[in-house]
């Protein structure tokens, strides 16, 4: 059965409403990745703080889980051009 450009057509724009959803939830995990980014980086500075005020504790563990969450987080996504 032949395909006609209408139906060719219809078939372009469903595509193009799915892309539109995908790149805008895109844009929603970029910006949550870039919250999560700056929270690790945060809690690694308090980290850090905190040693150097209290060089007696063993802040080996904390370290460790804030390793392990930096580790399996993507790295923020470049702005977008």
């Amino acid at each position: 059965m032949p395909v006609t450009l209408a139906q060719i057509l219809q078939a372009l724009q469903v595509i193009n409403q799915k892309l539109d959803v995908i790149m805008s939830q895109q844009d929603e995990i970029n910006a949550d990745v870039t919250e999560l980014d700056t929270a690790i980086t945060g809690i690694q500075a308090e980290i850090a703080a905190l040693q150097t005020a209290n060089p007696a504790l063993d802040l080996t563990a904390l370290k460790a889980k804030v390793d392990a969450v930096a580790a399996i987080a993507p790295p923020a996504a470049p702005p977008a051009a």
